[in-house]
């Protein structure tokens, strides 16, 4: 348990840290006992987080061809620690048990995984995390393709820049608090500094302030009301502490948390690796199409990702 990526959770597998974590964090949203509270969920919260742990370890040792499903479970596992800590209920009813979205059952001759897309229920863990995480209430039906979940993820940016041929997303640094945007983001935007400003306050959690630099001409300067980080960095997509992204195409940019996002790819991967054996078993065979080369660079991120997101999730960084 020494690897540095499960470094900053280290300390939650000390029950007597965890209480305490646990009552200061209900404490802090008014939640009535606290005390009892804490002691009532520690236990849950450190068996989801070890159960979790073992999943991405074993995903992370697992061929590819099985990868899927252990990171998902994995993924499953973590989200639970993350919901106990705003809702000690959990699981105060069966119906945030299910995944809470669903894919097409038969795949349709020439299936593409980008075309592919899942629909989100009324009820389940997938609904229950943006409600509670994130305070966010998602439409019954709703649908999301995989090239549109795809492009939010800034670890595949290098090869479907290869398969598209053109830019799809332009970075931004952060130095010392202070974000620099390639001023050529407002053509793709077909914006002017000011608008741009009124976009990034309009459409972010956060306040950003502009600030005049010498680098003007090729940047545009702003400077956060707080540190960006995985859940709180719209329409920025994450990728460290000193870079994050905007896509090209405003568009496409959808109004969720980078784990939802990938919630939703790893349940339909897992979806594919357990019910459609004959095109998975084909995929890493044939070679055929451009899926594969996506999804293993997608595999190989998250044993890295998923401990980064829950540890910024439960200790803001």
């Amino acid at each position: 348990m020494t690897e540095h990526r499960w470094e900053k959770l280290l300390p939650f597998f000390s029950a007597t840290y965890t209480r305490k974590y646990l009552f200061e964090r209900y404490e802090q949203q008014e939640i009535a006992q606290s005390s009892t509270m804490s002691y009532r969920t520690c236990y849950a919260f450190m068996y989801h987080l070890q159960h979790g742990k073992l999943f991405l370890e074993q995903g992370a040792n697992a061929p590819y061809e099985i990868k899927p499903v252990l990171f998902f479970y994995g993924l499953i596992q973590l989200l639970k620690v993350c919901i106990l800590t705003v809702d000690p209920e959990y699981p105060s009813s069966s119906q945030v048990l299910a995944h809470g979205v669903t894919t097409r059952k038969r795949k349709k001759n020439r299936y593409r995984f980008f075309s592919d897309e899942v629909k989100v229920q009324r009820h389940g863990l997938f609904s229950h995390v943006l409600d509670k995480m994130f305070h966010m209430k998602q439409i019954n039906g709703e649908k999301y393709r995989m090239e549109t979940l795809l492009l939010h993820a800034p670890i595949l940016f290098p090869v479907l820049e290869s398969i598209y041929k053109k830019t799809l997303a332009v970075p931004c640094h952060i130095d010392e608090a202070t974000l620099r945007i390639p001023t050529t983001l407002l053509d793709h935007y077909h914006m002017t500094e000011a608008r741009f400003e009124t976009y990034l306050n309009d459409y972010s959690v956060k306040k950003f302030t502009r600030q005049e630099s010498s680098e003007s001409g090729d940047f545009l300067m702003f400077k956060a009301s707080s540190p960006l980080n995985p859940f709180k960095c719209h329409p920025f997509l994450y990728e460290s502490k000193s870079k994050v992204w905007l896509l090209t195409d405003r568009e496409e940019t959808l109004h969720l948390p980078s784990i939802a996002i990938h919630y939703l790819l790893l349940y339909n991967l897992s979806m594919l690796c357990r019910y459609e054996t004959e095109w998975w078993g084909e995929l890493f065979h044939t070679f055929d199409g451009e899926d594969l080369p996506i999804i293993l660079r997608l595999l190989d991120g998250y044993e890295q990702l998923i401990p980064e997101w829950i540890s910024a999730f439960l200790l803001g960084g």
